[in-house]
């Protein structure tokens, strides 16, 4: 998204001629939008995905000292299954410190 601008010519004259007026500009969503907003809504699919990509991350996207992708689930891997996910959620717990 572009950053602080007005929106299209196209659409102030397609949404005039409807009797609306826009005037407010565009800026990219932040992370405050989600307490300050009761709804947000994407206007497609893309939109949707960008928004859900930038502000829900997995735990393992902080790691990087290992390649997983997922926290793996604990009681399908014994006692070490266990002590593999603490490892991870504090590898990922310093990088957000």
């Amino acid at each position: 998204m572009r950053e602080v601008n007005l929106a299209d010519p196209r659409m102030r004259a397609g949404s005039k001629r409807h009797g609306i007026e826009i005037t407010s500009i565009s800026r990219p969503i932040r992370p405050s939008d989600f307490r300050d907003f009761d709804l947000i809504l994407a206007m497609d699919k893309q939109n949707r995905e960008d928004i859900l990509e930038a502000f829900n991350r997995l735990i393992c996207s902080y790691c990087k000292k290992h390649d997983e992708i997922e926290v793996p689930d604990p009681y399908y891997g014994g006692p070490q299954g266990f002590e593999k996910v603490v490892i991870f959620v504090s590898m990922a717990g310093c990088r957000l410190a």
